[in-house]
């Protein structure tokens, strides 16, 4: 029984898979064996037919529904996909008596007459009820031997002959009576389940509904019935099998409430609240078919939906496949994130929103990427081009038959398996054409240029005889960005920063705006030869993100670059018509979304039940763009291939007939015009120095709309003291403990872990952009006075650098002092070493002006004849001794030699030490307390051998660091230092005591030597000390900032600083603004 049930179920599959029985399987074969043959002998003639094996096989151009038996069945050759796809064969010239065509005049419909067709269009009515048959009693077979464990024929077999005939005294008892109406509305119940689920079309059945008041009567006298039922089994079952009922009318309760709220539910939820109820009617009705009545019951229900499954009305899925509307125009598209699939499996759902992903499918990240997998690798290739997409969304948009295709490939896909996307693509465009539909639009990445041209790939593949038009609706959404941007923006001069400009959509809309518009715009491109284009065409160019900060806050962003949410400004408006696009994460930037149309919903014939992710009444200009075509088409315009670049003159027909077909640009509020006066004079906090310190809460500030300006008295573009330092200066921590807060160095843009001083200019620079932080050069502070009103307390007095003398007052609500702890470099000691090297006519400078060529190479000459010093021990004298002697020669009659002269000996660590980096210890270090912070250092100085070397090169006299006291150890960058001292190179010395005049220096060493040098470097840092205000007073709202005693990670500290203070003033502003 189980072989004969396992052999019928076989074939019941393949006649549903192979659509119409044994007869499609002989045209699969036939097709199959004479593929090879036809594809060598299909030649053109001269009238424009085709001669396949000798016999002229000549298109029909009246032919009305496009379809030939090519089109029912797919042989797997693509020349004959190819000409399946053709028009209709006149079988007017095929004789009859010839062998080739007995297949053919089978199933060809033209041979077939009305009343023997079915509804496949191939077959025979009879071939559909055969199939039917076949399928239902599958099903029963199923359904008795594993749900059920019985058969419904098994009393004819068993023997009991007395309960046979016994069956006709049945109404005589009433317990019998209502077990057999109770067994039987059961069954039936989940018989008629199975016929829904399986062998009912919803798409006939969306169409042929009763009206809804009627429906719900139905639907409410169902479930009246069901629960009568469910208590009347309560009465025969036992009390111990008594709970899987209890939970079946608890399964039926909640399904009737759900039903009752007339909510929108999501089918693969509403699915699995289906199956529970059947399995547990399933093992209600185990327990109820023991006895003859029910096997009896069972036995003629089944015959009775057999029967009524083969005659029903109601047409199978496989039968209507044939019988759907061909739609006018389709839009394909594909997911973007992986997790998008549960927009397909989740539907329906609300449009009112934007669909977003439920937050419990994050974690499904594995299963998502196995469906990924298999639906762009494998589901084409097993199942045919119809398996390249599904068809998410069916509507009738006026007259136009509207369908939403979603291909079976992600976006990551376009990067990882880009062969497989254009399989899928292509296929989906065989497809499109071989069941007629007028206008293929391609979405988002499946027009990309790397793919298929834009739609030339598919051109070529369909052949030039295709019928369907080919577009990637690009004219349309370039009309509608052009006119969004003149809505906003209207006829000021405005200047915009272009993203995406290589695109046929950036290239149109950046000709538009400067044709029509008058706009000044900045294309960027990563491309030279792209940038070169541009500027052959009359624009500027911009080879970063960067330059297009310092150009302009008004953006239009045509390409998903994550890149841009990190460097367009602060409080930036940003024109997109990219998809997706990369501004999510800006909630200060303001975004227009100018490829987006509004559609008019009345001419909709049902509601969409997808869009794209979008709300009910949005859609993609794109997309709206294959209504055009396909309206256009129905008024009689040839065939329309929009897979070229776009032409501006053209656009503007694209958006006027949308506009006609009920499609309108999006209402958007105009930018307002930025106030001309100074900004100073709306100043609410001021910030007094340009340095890491000062930017850094001025981009905190930003972030809080809290009106602020930054007041530097440097002129040049330069950012505190950081152009002061010496040529070549490297930062000692790694670049990501140097991030200011909000904003971190790309990879991109400095792709070396450490940085250099001018490197670090250049991301201040990049910073200030970023934030769109206002600062006024020029201008020097002369005092902060507490002289203000109540609104603004205070008073910064400031002069401007070109008009001496002339001071200002700057009422300010608060004050933020970052003028920093190494503006005024200390270039003396307090034994007056610089008045005794005067005396002696020696030169020297200070590590500050060490910026040009001709000093350094004074003080390499020096050292090469042994005759340089060095002042100092720390982090500026061990960078330049490094850069001297990586500038000196070597060899046996070397000479270098570089005197360093130290009043304290500090602890020198290398900067790595195997796969430990001394910052990154830092970080720890600063979170101890001060008693650990000492013990650490002090035993890492004893156990690393190259800082006990260094420790040991100067006399041992000096004092050595005993408490830390926040001061930085001295980092040995590349080795230079350590390996400098072990080679005699580099020579410790005490200080300086004395300065002969015959150019002699007698150091500290107690030894009573004397050295010649001929230059000194002071290395002696700098005055700390802030010459503006003493103290700050927080309570007031007079704050300092960079002058903590963090000298593991100073930068990383002046970030958090910068938090804290920024967050007390902006509690102040707020209570100030209750006020």
């Amino acid at each position: 029984m189980h072989v004969l049930f396992a052999v019928w179920v076989v074939h019941a599959a393949l006649n549903q898979l192979f659509r119409c029985s044994t007869a499609s399987v002989m045209v699969q074969a036939w097709y199959a064996l004479t593929a090879k043959q036809m594809d060598g002998e299909v030649v053109n003639n001269s009238e424009g037919g085709d001669v396949i094996g000798g016999k002229n096989n000549i298109a029909d151009e009246d032919d009305n529904d496009g379809s030939t038996e090519g089109e029912s069945v797919s042989s797997g050759n693509s020349s004959l996909k190819s000409s399946g796809s053709k028009s209709t064969t006149n079988l007017e010239h095929v004789d009859d008596t010839n062998d080739e065509y007995v297949v053919r005049q089978l199933l060809h419909h033209e041979r077939i007459s009305d009343s023997l067709k079915g509804r496949q269009g191939g077959a025979s009515s009879g071939v559909d009820k055969a199939i039917r048959l076949a399928t239902s009693v599958s099903i029963l077979a199923a359904f008795f031997m594993i749900g059920i464990n019985n058969v419904p024929m098994q009393w004819l077999s068993s023997g009991d002959r007395a309960a046979t005939s016994n069956m006709c005294t049945i109404f005589q008892d009433k317990s019998r009576v209502l077990s057999v109406s109770l067994y039987s509305w059961l069954l039936w119940g989940l018989l008629y389940g199975i016929w829904a689920m399986f062998l009912k079309s919803r798409t006939y059945s969306q169409h042929s509904n009763q009206a809804s008041s009627s429906r719900k009567r139905q639907i409410s006298l169902i479930r009246m019935c069901d629960f009568t039922v469910m208590i009347g089994i309560a009465y025969l079952l036992p009390p111990e099998s008594k709970g899987g009922l209890l939970f079946t009318l608890i399964v039926l309760t909640g399904k009737s409430f759900v039903q009752s709220m007339n909510v929108s539910f999501p089918r693969i939820a509403w699915n699995g609240v289906l199956a529970v109820e059947f399995i547990t009617k399933l093992k209600i009705l185990r327990m109820l078919q023991q006895s003859s009545d029910t096997m009896l019951t069972s036995c003629v229900l089944t015959v009775f939906w057999s029967l009524w499954v083969v005659t029903n009305a109601n047409p199978t899925p496989c039968e209507i496949e044939k019988q759907r509307d061909v739609a006018d125009a389709v839009f394909l598209v594909h997911p973007a994130e992986l997790h998008d699939c549960w927009a397909l499996w989740l539907r329906p759902y609300s449009l009112q929103e934007r669909w977003q992903p439920p937050f419990w499918v994050w974690p499904l990240w594995p299963f998502h990427y196995v469906v990924g997998w298999y639906v762009c690798n494998y589901r084409q290739r097993l199942f045919g081009d119809q398996a390249s997409f599904f068809c998410s969304d069916t509507v009738v948009y006026g007259n136009t038959l509207m369908q939403n295709w979603v291909a079976t490939h992600f976006a990551r896909h376009f990067v990882t398996n880009p062969r497989q996307v254009k399989e899928n693509i292509e296929a989906a465009a065989r497809y499109a054409e071989r069941v007629g539909v007028k206008v293929l639009c391609l979405g988002a990445l499946n027009k990309a240029e790397s793919i298929n041209g834009g739609g030339l790939g598919i051109v070529s593949e369909l052949g030039p005889r295709r019928k369907i038009s080919i577009i990637h609706g690009n004219h349309l959404t370039a009309a509608a960005v052009v006119e969004t941007i003149y809505q906003v923006f209207g006829d000021r001069k405005v200047k915009f920063f272009l993203t995406g400009a290589s695109s046929k959509v950036g290239w149109a809309v950046a000709q538009a705006l400067r044709d029509r518009h008058a706009y000044e715009v900045l294309c960027h491109s990563t491309d030279p030869g792209r940038r070169h284009f541009f500027r052959e065409h009359g624009f500027a160019s911009a080879a970063s993100l960067a330059e297009g900060s310092a150009f302009s806050k008004y953006w239009i962003v045509g390409k998903y670059d994550t890149s841009v949410a990190r460097l367009i400004p602060q409080s930036a408006t940003a024109v997109v018509f990219s998809v997706p696009h990369p501004l999510g994460v800006r909630s200060d930037v303001r975004v227009i979304e100018a490829g987006t149309l509004h559609m008019d919903l009345q001419k909709l014939d049902r509601p969409r039940s997808f869009t794209n992710k979008l709300r009910a009444h949005e859609i993609f200009a794109c997309h709206a763009a294959s209504v055009v075509a396909a309206y256009r088409l129905k008024n009689g315009s040839p065939r329309i291939d929009e897979v070229g670049p776009v032409d501006p003159h053209e656009m503007d027909s694209w958006l006027n007939d949308a506009k006609l077909l009920g499609f309108q640009i999006p209402s958007f509020d105009p930018v307002e015009d930025e106030q001309k006066t100074d900004c100073i004079n709306k100043t609410k906090v001021v910030i007094v120095g340009s340095g890491p310190a000062g930017l850094s809460a001025a981009a905190m500030l930003s972030k809080k709309n809290i009106p602020h300006i930054v007041l530097e008295a440097q002129v040049g573009e330069t950012f505190g003291s950081w152009s002061h330092h010496f040529s070549g200066l490297e930062i000692t921590t790694q670049k990501k403990w140097c991030n200011l807060p909000g904003f971190s160095m790309a990879n991109k843009d400095f792709p070396e872990e450490n940085v250099t001083a001018e490197e670090y200019q250049h991301y201040l620079q990049q910073y200030v952009h970023r934030f769109n932080i206002n600062i006024r050069r020029g201008v020097k502070v002369v005092s902060v006075e507490k002289k203000g009103s109540e609104e603004c307390p205070w008073v910064v007095k400031y002069e401007d650098c070109s008009s001496v003398g002339n001071v200002q007052p700057l009422p300010a609500f608060s004050v933020i002092v970052a003028t920093g702890k190494h503006r005024i470099p200390n270039k003396n000691t307090t034994d007056d070493v610089a008045g005794k090297l005067n005396k002696a006519a020696i030169p020297f400078v200070h590590s500050t002006e060490m910026c040009d060529g001709t000093t350094w190479e004074r003080a390499i000459t020096a050292a090469r004849n042994g005759r340089l010093c060095i002042l100092g021990l720390g982090n500026s004298a061990a960078d330049i001794a490094a850069l001297i002697l990586q500038q000196c020669p070597t060899g046996d009659d070397d000479t270098t030699q570089i005197h360093i002269a130290a009043r304290t000996v500090p602890p020198v660590f290398p900067r790595k030490r195997f796969v430990f980096r001394v910052d990154s210890l830092g970080f720890l270090v600063r979170l101890m307390p001060h008693f650990l912070q000492e013990l650490f250092v002090h035993l890492l100085w004893t156990m690393i051998p190259s800082s006990k070397l260094c420790n040991g090169a100067f006399p041992s006299h000096l004092k050595r660091w005993r408490k830390i006291n926040g001061r930085v150890p001295v980092i040995d960058k590349h080795g230079m230092i350590a390996s400098g001292l072990q080679s005699g190179k580099l020579v410790g010395h005490g200080p300086i005591l004395d300065v002969t005049s015959d150019r002699n220096v007698q150091f500290d060493d107690r030894n009573g030597r004397k050295t010649a040098i001929d230059m000194v470097i002071l290395a002696t840092g700098y005055n700390e000390e802030c010459s503006l205000v003493d103290r700050d007073d927080k309570l007031n709202g007079l704050f300092k900032i960079g002058f903590g005693k963090d000298r593991f990670l100073p930068l990383r500290s002046i970030g958090d600083e910068a938090k804290e203070i920024v967050e007390e003033i902006s509690k102040a502003y707020d209570r100030a603004l209750h006020l």
